[in-house]
């Protein structure tokens, strides 16, 4: 289970929103994203907080689907690089590309626009 304990309050609530309005289709492919994202970081606090900082993004970002979580992954990579965790970043983003491709999922974010 990924900790959502480093998002604040307004982030949680944005993605508890966004959650609610999905489809299960889409709801599946963001789960499925995570599943490939943490097999290749690891399930320990360093891959889940790499998941909390996807999220993060995506909720500053205006998206109104957690089904674009692929596309936020290497978005993170410049944050991250002092965790050790960049090649692995990298090689998730590749993965979850194919998925995503494999699966005709966009190759742009939804996003609300302000």
């Amino acid at each position: 289970m990924v900790s959502l304990d480093f998002l604040n309050d307004e982030s949680k609530e944005k993605i508890v929103v966004i959650w609610k309005s999905m489809s299960e289709s889409d709801k599946a492919h963001f789960i499925n994203q995570v599943a490939l994202a943490l097999s290749i970081w690891g399930s320990d606090e360093k891959g889940k907080r790499v998941v909390v900082e996807v999220l993060k993004l995506m909720s500053q970002n205006g998206t109104n689907t957690l089904a674009d979580f692929g596309l936020y992954v290497e978005k993170v990579l410049g944050e991250k690089e002092s965790t050790g965790l960049d090649s692995k970043i990298k090689r998730a983003a590749l993965i979850i590309e194919g998925y995503r491709i494999k699966n005709s999922l966009p190759s742009e974010p939804h996003r609300e626009l302000f």
